[in-house]
């Protein structure tokens, strides 16, 4: 777990960012390890056997080089010989012997001043003439230089140190962006990296981008039905069921009606794809139940055509058959005395009807079968074979000038006859009752 120093947020492992502040995990985090069991302490190893010691390593113990070679990172450094006051008797020392070579480590000491390996007789410098304590000439060669004591306000040698630098941390490096780890129902999707967030988060946790407009995980369409049904919901931390009261009767009744609803489709679910006649029943009556449906939205009009006719009265050259041959310049006409005229209209097969059309009125191009000579149809009242009647006002209309006949819309199931009575008419004026004339009569079925 790491805990934000900025906000105090707990965050995971591995988020890069704080979910409440959006700080940088990695300068303002510290991770806090979770308490773990101790483990069982571990058994004790055999001490190991002494090593055997060759003839080379006593060699280099007794010359004394065993440190050097144990120790490459601390030699004795080896420094030039100090400044002596010059004695005019005795001439100057020779050069130390020097000591075994190191090559592991070279050192560099700061010093005053040094002195020629062949010391000439030269002066030392006025201002930096060094000062003698205690130091006598050496009666005899071989003897060790002496150790000169330089004024105070000169630098001592002494050994070098290694010194940390203080350099200001540097900047983490940018990071490849990874496809995203996580999406889990519920999550807040970062709108920048996708990265899936916890829904308590205002920050992301990959990239820092804030979460104010970031979109959740919806659940799938069919869990979200199956949480409907089955009740199963997500209840926030610390929830309790309430337990005091009387039981909840009604949520137990209605959850036992979903899950009864639940067995009876699963059930017919299963019927329609095993039982051939439940299936072929089901598609039946879907198939009617939708072309119902679409004939009362959208209708689509097909000719029907009836194959009897007959009549209350017909003159001469003017039979009932007229009305159904489809041409529009032969007519049906009633004797003048007929004093309730009307058709009757037979079909070979029950349909259902949805419009009928009127060529009302005389046609021919002689001067008796002229349109306005003839009196046409004005109220007329449809009797059909199920026991429905229908009252309709035809328009008073020439069929050539209108050029198609006057539909009127009418629904009549399974019908096998329509009769058609006339109950009034446009007369001519001034002229004598004459008879009724309709040109032609047509019927339409809905698709």
């Amino acid at each position: 777990m790491i805990v934000c120093k900025q906000c105090g947020h707990h965050n995971e492992d591995n988020d890069t960012f704080c979910g409440s502040c959006g700080k940088f995990l990695e300068w303002t985090g510290e991770r806090i390890a979770v308490a773990q069991p101790e483990p069982e302490p571990p058994a004790p190893e055999p001490e190991p056997e002494p090593a055997h010691v060759g003839l080379i390593d006593r060699v280099k113990h007794a010359v004394g080089i065993e440190e050097s070679t144990t120790q490459p990172a601390a030699p004795t450094p080896t420094a030039p010989a100090p400044v002596v006051a010059p004695a005019p008797a005795t001439a100057a020392a020779p050069p130390a012997e020097p000591a075994a070579p190191a090559p592991q480590v070279v050192w560099t000491v700061p010093v005053t001043s040094a002195a020629p390996s062949a010391a000439p007789a030269a002066p030392a410098p006025p201002v930096a003439a060094p000062v003698l304590a205690s130091v006598a000439a050496p009666a005899a060669p071989p003897s060790p230089p002496a150790v000169s004591v330089v004024q105070a306000d000169e630098p001592m040698s002494r050994r070098p140190t290694s010194v940390a630098p203080t350099v200001a941390r540097p900047r983490p490096a940018a990071r490849a962006m990874e496809a995203p780890t996580r999406r889990h129902p519920g999550d807040l999707i970062c709108g920048q990296c996708g990265e899936g967030n916890d829904p308590t988060r205002h920050f992301c946790r990959r990239c820092g981008n804030s979460l104010d407009e970031a979109i959740a995980v919806r659940l799938p369409w069919y869990r979200r039905f199956f949480n409907r049904v089955f009740g199963i919901r997500t209840r926030e931390a610390g929830w309790r069921p309430h337990r005091v009261g009387p039981p909840n009767v009604m949520g137990a009744v209605w959850r036992i009606l979903r899950l009864a609803i639940v067995a009876l489709i699963a059930v017919a679910l299963l019927a329609f794809l095993l039982v051939p006649s439940f299936h072929n029943a089901v598609v039946n009556r879907v198939t009617s139940t939708v072309t119902t449906v679409r004939k009362a939205i959208i209708p689509h009009y097909s000719a029907v055509y009836a194959t009897g006719a007959s009549a209350s009265t017909s003159i001469a050259g003017h039979l009932p058959n007229l009305v159904i041959d489809t041409h529009t310049n032969t007519y049906w006409a009633a004797r003048a005395g007929d004093p309730g005229p009307f058709l009757k209209l037979t079909f070979h097969d029950p349909v259902d009807l949805g419009q009928i059309g009127f060529d009302s009125g005389a046609a021919g191009t002689t001067p008796v079968d002229d349109y306005l000579a003839q009196p046409r149809p004005h109220q007329v009242h449809l009797v059909f074979s199920n026991g429905t009647t229908l009252d309709l006002t035809l328009k008073d209309e020439d069929p050539k000038v209108a050029k198609n006949a006057q539909f009127y819309p009418i629904d009549a199931k399974q019908v096998t006859f329509v009769e058609i009575h006339i109950m009034s008419v446009y007369a001519p004026a001034g002229a004598s009752p004459s008879s009724v004339a309709i040109a032609e009569v047509e019927f339409k079925v809905k698709d």
